[in-house]
């Protein structure tokens, strides 16, 4: 299973610039002197590999596709189209769009290599660990749970994206790359292992100094281990996730709400602030992916080395006006207008979720599929372009991966339908409900059915609907994403899939047939 043996020498060399870029002197031993066998030394080289381990999480091109897991989420989902220049602009998106991703297609190989090229680097570094030299025992112990936070982290988008996966917990040698794949039960029970492992370790929200700020938290680990639970019970139809029983998890989301220091910011539009200051990382951010313009780079035939939202420039317009704030995008996944008339006008965040550009007066290139409806959350501006660097690769806008909204939303979920508080269930509810509307406002008695319609507002565009579809079954995911208004505006759930993508058949050759694809492909 060779994609999951990264070169270690890119690793390091891509982690000087995950989060807020170097600004040590440069290091001028030649970067064949820093390999495996005599790396990881000590903290300062565990560190270096720590920071390799998140670099993935930024990976918006792998193997330089366009393949953003938020983008893509949303084009998969009932919201956004394809888009692009026109119908023959990345094909393999379109593909993506109405449920006729093929075995070969470039998509699910770049979303396959990413997430186990995230794997292998959390797998070495907990390896290389217990040898290092570390000034605090304690020290270790945190860099070894973020590592199982980010494993974790990576596993999960994996089994929700391919379903059947190997499961690699250690680096491997060449005799063992034709890895089979595990039960998806065996993933999950390693996703909670590794959650419920860093929840014990890592330090709280409250507690992280301001530059501490985007590392995992035990409350990410809180938040990521709710997501996966609701995720796995539902899509699987099971009543618990292995080893954490609905009691527990109930408790592990009322301790997040409570004890974490994360709140609700009083405005909706000040957690989406776009443009400097920005107000990154705040209170309402339970895990945020730190996208930078640091690197200056990236050039388009290796994309993996900028640190930039990719997103920010694939989903804005196209050739806005000169004489606009707005940077030229490229006009991917344009949004459905049926969603968009979905929103209250005098809900706040309709505003901070679309921008209407022929409304403000804005010219622009129409792309494929034009709707007249962008993303407003990272809208590419130019004053977010860096001054070094390509611009179109380098945005700095953060992504939230885990809003404390969500979190509330998640919380009423599990208290209505696992045997918690009704009452509490209505009170998350209403503390997220009541925030963007007017005071007017009376919130209905929550059911299932209201959470998903809040969700699906609250998180409009956040790569957070496919998979809430998908956790009510593959009947209720086509009713939603099956969309015909004529063509080009069709959209397609390939329910014989399940809602999967297909094992990029590279890894079944170069595996030797160990690996097996998934039913309907």
């Amino acid at each position: 299973m060779k994609s999951v043996q990264y070169i270690f020498s890119i690793a390091i060399a891509a982690s000087c610039f995950v989060a807020t870029g170097c600004n040590k002197k440069l290091d001028l031993n030649p970067i064949t002197s820093d390999v495996e066998t005599n790396f990881y030394k000590d903290q300062k080289d565990c560190f270096q590999g720590l920071v390799a381990a998140y670099n993935p999480l930024l990976w918006d091109a792998p193997q330089n596709q366009n393949a953003p897991f938020q983008l893509i989420s949303e084009v998969l989902a009932d919201h956004c189209f394809t888009g692009g220049a026109s119908a023959t602009d990345v094909p393999g998106v379109g593909r993506v769009d109405r449920g006729t991703i093929r075995k070969d297609d470039p998509t699910p190989k770049a979303l396959w290599y990413k997430y186990y090229t995230g794997i292998y680097r959390c797998n070495l570094l907990l390896e290389k660990l217990p040898a290092a030299a570390f000034d605090s025992p304690d020290l270790r112990n945190r860099y070894a749970a973020e590592s199982k936070f980010l494993r974790a982290y990576y596993y999960f988008d994996l089994v929700r994206l391919f379903g059947n996966v190997p499961l690699i917990l250690k680096t491997l040698s060449a005799s063992e790359y034709n890895q089979v794949q595990a039960t998806p039960e065996a993933v999950y029970t390693q996703i909670a292992k590794d959650l419920t492992d860093a929840i014990a370790v890592l330090p709280r929200f409250k507690e992280i100094p301001a530059g501490d700020l985007g590392r995992a938290t035990s409350d990410a680990a809180r938040g990521l281990l709710m997501r996966a639970w609701l995720y796995y019970t539902g899509y699987y139809t099971k009543t618990e996730l292995p080893g954490v029983p609905a009691s527990k998890i109930i408790e592990i989301s009322d301790d997040l709400i409570n004890n974490s220091g994360h709140d609700l910011l009083a405005n909706f539009a000040d957690v989406f602030q776009n443009n400097a200051p920005y107000n990154n990382n705040n209170k309402e951010s339970v895990f945020e992916l730190q996208y930078s313009s640091l690197a200056y780079s990236g050039d388009w035939s290796y994309r993996e080395s900028s640190n930039g939202n990719l997103s920010a420039m694939l989903w804005s317009m196209r050739d806005a006006a000169a004489s606009s704030i707005y940077a030229a995008g490229w006009s991917f996944a344009p949004v459905d207008t049926a969603f968009y008339n979905r929103f209250d006008a005098a809900d706040a965040r309709k505003s901070v979720t679309f921008i209407t550009p022929g409304t403000m007066g804005i010219s622009y290139t129409p792309g494929y599929q034009n709707t007249g409806i962008f993303p407003n959350k990272w809208i590419a501006l130019k004053a977010n372009q860096p001054a070094k660097g390509d611009k179109q690769l380098n945005y700095p806008n953060h992504f939230i991966a885990i809003r404390f909204s969500d979190v509330l939303l998640m919380a009423s979920e599990l208290n209505l339908l696992y045997g918690g508080s009704t009452v509490k269930a209505q009170q998350y509810f209403e503390r997220v409900a009541k925030r963007p509307r007017p005071a007017s406002y009376t919130p209905p008695t929550v059911t299932q059915d209201v959470l998903y319609t809040e969700r699906d507002i609250e998180l409009a565009l956040e790569g957070v609907r496919y998979w809430d579809l998908m956790r009510r079954g593959g009947t209720y995911a086509q009713s939603k994403i099956d969309i015909n208004r004529g063509e080009p505006f069709i959209s397609k759930f390939n329910i014989d899939a399940a809602g999967l993508m297909p094992i990029p058949e590279s890894e079944i050759i170069v595996t030797n047939n160990a690996l097996k694809q998934n039913k309907g492909y």
